[in-house]
């Protein structure tokens, strides 16, 4: 299920992102049984007009009751303990990562391995697989390599409304019938001690329903907590997938 980002129309926080000190960011999901973890540090530099972040993966563990994880996921667990340096501009959006092919073939190599170890085959046949799962992983315009990689950096980076208020939005997604529909529902924006805003967006759709909590700090433009609920019911029966990233100063 994917939702599209929500497009505002109201002011944004302004990106300013602290320069003293690295965050640790832990991203947790449930998916059912399924449950995976990523932590990882990220410390911005100035950069000219733009800005330098440099992310180290400390840990990404998934577990499910079949050992298969998500190989996507699993992915990003090619870089445990190494760092990965990305490019921005004023606003927050990478421009570039260091060493992106490399990185890229990486990422392929271990989602195409994790897909493959699913199958009881003979090691010969599971390098034809693995290979052939990674064919299509290569071939995916630059663009698309980028934004993948981008997501361990810009998803504690603020895109909501910093107006308080509400209003009503509009997600596209996907049914649980593999149809497209439109969840509609609500934004709301409220503000929070020492300075924090909470941004609430709840939306569904006949099938569907989505919550997604954002606390962000307006005065540096990055997120503090993010809780996202999806809920999917199809024949009388409802799959749930929460995922909770929090955003804090890593110790010294």
């Amino acid at each position: 299920m994917l939702l599209a980002a929500i497009i505002l129309q109201a002011s944004t926080a302004t990106f300013a992102p602290p320069l003293d000190a690295p965050r640790r960011v832990v991203t947790e999901r449930r998916d059912g049984a399924r449950t995976y973890r990523m932590e990882r540090d990220v410390r911005f530099a100035r950069v000219d007009k733009g800005y330098r972040a440099e992310v180290t993966l400390r840990a990404g563990i998934g577990e499910t009751p079949d050992s298969s994880g998500a190989a996507y996921e699993a992915g990003f667990e090619a870089f445990a303990g190494s760092t990965i340096v990305f490019h921005l501009d004023p606003r927050g959006a990478v421009v570039a990562i260091d060493d992106m092919p490399a990185l890229w073939e990486r990422f392929c190599r271990r989602v195409a391995e994790v897909a493959a170890a699913r199958h009881a085959l003979a090691p010969a046949e599971r390098e034809k697989l693995a290979a052939r799962i990674a064919a299509p992983l290569r071939a995916l315009p630059v663009e698309r390599r980028r934004a993948m990689l981008a997501s361990l950096v810009v998803a504690v980076i603020a895109d909501e409304a910093t107006t308080p208020g509400s209003a009503p939005v509009r997600l596209p997604g996907q049914s649980a019938y593999g149809g497209t529909i439109a969840l509609e529902g609500r934004r709301t924006v409220v503000a929070l001690p020492d300075g924090l805003l909470r941004s609430t967006v709840r939306a569904d759709a006949a099938d569907v329903a989505f919550e997604r909590v954002t606390d962000m700090d307006p005065r540096t433009g990055l997120i503090t907590r993010n809780s996202k609920t999806l809920r999917i019911r199809a024949g009388g029966l409802e799959k749930v997938s929460v995922t909770l990233l929090t955003v804090e100063r890593a110790a010294d």
